[in-house]
């Protein structure tokens, strides 16, 4: 990777890296605020699904859906099914995200299930803490390394490689969680939402990282 190159791209640099770091800074100058209005604005006490922090990576979600399916559209056909299931797999990671509507219909309802119940899987059981660590060295291994080590890849996979500037989205959120935690641990003024759940921060970064590969990819095909 070429570093003096990598910073020579300012729009890149903003897009990529000063983006999401913005994004993610204002969200835990809200959460941990001594404001309850912005506290409120960033992750509700009374839900967290309903804040900025989860709707904004639902948000981010819908961008990656509309991007996947308007490119299934626009490409020959051979491709077109890789993007239609890409569609579909962020339609999924929605879904999970909202916990299948079931945040909504306990508002509709009152109906409440009992503390520690989910209705998604990746909050069953152990589920979340290990796809944590599968995604942190995935995202290590591809949007790092594979950059680093692009010449030496065979030409299939160079042609999947994502942009270099991957790592600054990468870097924003691992010093937006560090903050986040931080502050958690020294006890700074928050409503409690988000209590075992701060990786929320950085989760929002993981949506931000796809939303930009996907787009890359979606350029490179129309460029074909």
């Amino acid at each position: 990777m070429n570093l003096s190159k990598l910073f020579s791209d300012r729009r890149r640099w903003l897009l990529y890296g000063a983006l999401p770091l913005a994004f993610g800074l204002l969200l835990v100058a809200f959460y941990f605020s001594s404001n309850e209005l912005l506290q409120t604005l960033a992750s509700p006490a009374m839900q967290r699904e309903f804040g900025l922090i989860e709707n904004l990576q639902n948000l981010i979600l819908l961008g990656a859906i509309a991007l996947c399916w308007r490119t299934a559209r626009e490409v020959e056909s051979s491709p077109a099914w890789a993007w239609r299931l890409a569609s579909l797999f962020c339609l999924l990671l929605l879904l999970e995200e909202i916990d299948w509507g079931d945040h909504y219909w306990s508002l509709m309802t009152g109906f409440e299930r009992p503390e520690g119940e989910h209705f998604n899987l990746h909050n069953q059981g152990d589920i979340n803490r290990y796809l944590k660590k599968v995604v942190d060295i995935g995202f290590a291994v591809f949007f790092v390394l594979l950059p680093l080590f692009r010449e030496r890849v065979p030409l299939w996979l160079r042609a999947l490689t994502p942009d270099p500037h991957s790592v600054l989205t990468l870097l924003g959120g691992v010093i937006v969680s560090q903050l986040a935690h931080g502050l958690e641990d020294a006890a700074w003024p928050n409503n409690g939402s988000l209590f075992n759940n701060i990786s929320e921060f950085r989760e929002t970064f993981t949506y931000f990282i796809g939303l930009y590969y996907l787009s890359e990819l979606a350029e490179r095909q129309r460029a074909a």
